[in-house]
Formats: structure tokens, sequence, C-alpha cells
């Protein structure tokens, strides 16, 4: 298991979490005021990432079938944008 928090930027791409082949549920909430992005590599922007709004949740579960195992980036929409995660591993 890891957990974290990573603070998001509007001008720069950031790593929430490193790929793991031992993951086996993530869990990445936007715990900040603004808007968040989050894509498997880092060419992540607004136009092209999956939008988490402000205190919304990405939720993977592998729930037996086939996990993502690879990285998540993120940028943020705006100033004040903080993700937090949790990922259970084997």
């Amino acid at each position: 298991m890891s957990y974290g928090a990573v603070s998001l930027a509007t001008d720069a791409v950031a790593t929430i979490v490193t790929a793991n082949v031992e993951r086996v549920s993530l869990i990445i909430t936007n715990i900040g005021s603004g808007k968040a992005f989050l894509a498997e590599d880092a060419s992540v922007t607004s136009g092209n990432g999956i939008l988490v709004m402000s205190n919304g949740t990405f939720t993977e579960d592998s729930g037996g079938t086939r996990m993502y195992l690879g990285p998540v980036y993120g940028m943020a929409g705006s100033v004040g944008t903080v993700v937090t995660f949790w990922q259970r591993t084997r």
C-alpha cells in the first residue's frame, strides 16, 4: 500500500503515482479548490485528461479483472489543486 498528496501546477505535469505491477486498486481524490486532469502519460492537458472536479474522486479497482498498472500523471486547471492518492498492492 502507498498513499500521499501531490500539488498540481497549471504549467507543468506531475507524476501522481508511478507504474506498479502489484497494483490492485487506486483512488485519487481532488482535495484542492480547482479542477484536476489525469492521464496515463505526460502529455496530459485540460483538453485530453480525465477531469476530476474539486472534491471529486477517480477510482479504479481490479475486481478480479484487468487493472491499469502504469503511471498516472496530472495537471491543474487552476492554482490550488492538490490530489491525494491511495494505492493498494498485492
